[in-house]
C-alpha cells in the first residue's frame, strides 16, 4: 500500500476522533441543559407551592374571621333578642304603672270637689261627657311622667309631686343637680 493511502485513512481516523469528541461534547452540554431546564422548572414548582401555601394561610385566616364574625352576629342576635324581651316586659310594667297611676288620678278626682267625674271617677265635661285624652294633669298642666319638661330638663311636676312653686323646681328633697343631671346632697 502505498503511503497516500495510509495519509487517508490516518485522516479518517482522526476526523472520525474529532467527531465522536464533538457529539460526546454535543450530548454532553444537551444532557447538561436538559438538567438546567429541570432544576428551573423544580424551582418554578417550589415557588408555586410557597404561593399556594400562603394563599392557603389567607383562605384559612379569612374562614377564621368569617367565623368570628359569624359567632359575633349570633351574639348580638341573642341580645337583640334579650333586649327585645326586656323592653317586651318593661313595657308590661310601664302598662301596669299607666294603670296604677290612671286609677289613682281617678281616685283623686273622685275626691277632688272642683272637678266633675262620672261614677266610675272619669273626669267629664259640662254635659257630662267623658273627657277623651285625660293623661296626668296636675295644677292645671299636662305632666307627661317622664320627668323632663318641653325643654329636657327635670320637670317640677314629676320631681315635687305637682308643686310648681319655684322653690322646688330645681330641687328634689332638698338637692340641686349636679352637672350630669344627677341630684347630690349639699
Amino acid at each position: 500500500m502505498n503511503s497516500t493511502v495510509w495519509w487517508i485513512i490516518a485522516i479518517i481516523v482522526v476526523i472520525l476522533i474529532i467527531a465522536a469528541i464533538g457529539w460526546s461534547m454535543g450530548k454532553s452540554r444537551r444532557v447538561d441543559a436538559q438538567r438546567g431546564k429541570a432544576e428551573e422548572i423544580r424551582e418554578e414548582a417550589r415557588a408555586h407551592d410557597r404561593d399556594l401555601r400562603e394563599r392557603e394561610g389567607r383562605a384559612e385566616e379569612l374562614d377564621a374571621r368569617a367565623q368570628q364574625a359569624r359567632a359575633e352576629a349570633e351574639q348580638r342576635a341573642a341580645e337583640a333578642k334579650r333586649l327585645e324581651v326586656e323592653a317586651e316586659r318593661r313595657g308590661d310594667d310601664v302598662d301596669e304603672v299607666r294603670g296604677l297611676r290612671d286609677e289613682r288620678l281617678r281616685a283623686a278626682d273622685a275626691r277632688d270637689p272642683d272637678v266633675q267625674t262620672d261614677d266610675e271617677g272619669y273626669r267629664v265635661d259640662e254635659d257630662g261627657n267623658r273627657v277623651a285624652d285625660q293623661g296626668a294633669t296636675l295644677g292645671g298642666r299636662q305632666d307627661d311622667l317622664d320627668g323632663t319638661d318641653a325643654t329636657g330638663r327635670a320637670d317640677d311636676l314629676d320631681r315635687a309631686g305637682g308643686a310648681s312653686d319655684e322653690r322646688t323646681r330645681d330641687t328634689v328633697g332638698g338637692h340641686e343637680p349636679s352637672r350630669r343631671g344627677e341630684y347630690r346632697r349639699d
